[in-house]
């Protein structure tokens, strides 16, 4: 058996990995196993008696380690939608069938995956709007119709991007009427909204059924998967990948945007 302050040092240095990075590589796991094998039973036995009485005492470590872990698979899932981003910036940024507002050459590009049924994409309206009223002449704005939330969710985004067809501005109107209501969105609903807008509800009815716009919102529902939009609002500013109505981390994103 060794000296006790030398098992000590030893059981931090064979145990800890397995504390605080439990979980985080296979690579690390292999590491430690080689580790415990240079002990023997008793050691490892007297090695993880040690180690129990040290987290009784100091159970804190389990939160700071969780925390860790925490921090490390929000690093990872990063790093994921920003390799997803850059892999397919043209149909994110540059889709000429999405709506946007602002200068087509503003240096910083805001994009939002919403659904008009979305209260969250209510409250997160608010913040895009005061955006564009203080930055409207650096920042675009592209909406992406992305109708998770069933069919009324799918009727009016259908109903939005026909009434696009009658111009930016009808849609601009439409759009924020849709998406500032609450409640169901029926089809007399969506049409009364569409005609307070100024919109010709007929034509926009009829622009509904073109395949076009059916295949639009495909494109966008495989997008919106393949960068881990599992919900609305969904925002990319200037390449930072935002889930939910993240008022604090939008409003970082977009100050270290304007700022870069």
């Amino acid at each position: 058996m060794f000296p006790r302050g030398l098992m000590m040092k030893r059981v931090f240095a064979a145990v800890a990995g397995a504390l605080f990075l439990a979980a985080c590589s296979q690579n690390e796991a292999d590491a430690r196993q080689s580790t415990d094998s240079e002990f023997t039973d008793a050691e490892r036995a007297e090695i993880s008696e040690i180690a129990r009485d040290y987290i009784l005492q100091n159970p804190e470590i389990i939160e700071e380690a969780l925390i860790e872990l925490q921090r490390r698979a929000r690093a990872r899932e990063l790093d994921a939608y920003v390799a997803q981003i850059a892999s397919n910036s043209d149909a994110i940024f540059d889709d000429p069938r999405d709506p946007s507002i602002g200068d087509d050459n503003a240096e910083i590009v805001i994009v939002e995956f919403m659904d008009y049924k979305c209260g969250y994409c209510r409250i997160a309206n608010r913040w895009v709007e005061a955006a564009i009223d203080e930055h409207g002449d650096r920042i675009r704005v592209v909406f992406k119709e992305y109708p998770i939330l069933g069919e009324e969710s799918r009727e009016a985004a259908r109903a939005a991007l026909a009434a696009l067809r009658q111009g930016d501005d009808l849609y601009l109107e439409f759009h924020s009427t849709m998406i500032q209501a609450s409640g169901p969105l029926p089809s007399s609903r969506i049409d009364s909204f569409a005609e307070a807008a100024g919109i010709d509800v007929a034509q926009m009815r009829e622009d509904m059924n073109d395949p076009a716009i059916e295949a639009h919102l495909e494109d966008v529902y495989r997008l919106g998967r393949m960068l881990g939009a599992d919900g609305t609002p969904f925002f990319i500013v200037d390449g930072t990948p935002i889930p939910g109505a993240n008022m604090e981390a939008l409003n970082t994103a977009l100050d270290a945007a304007l700022e870069g």
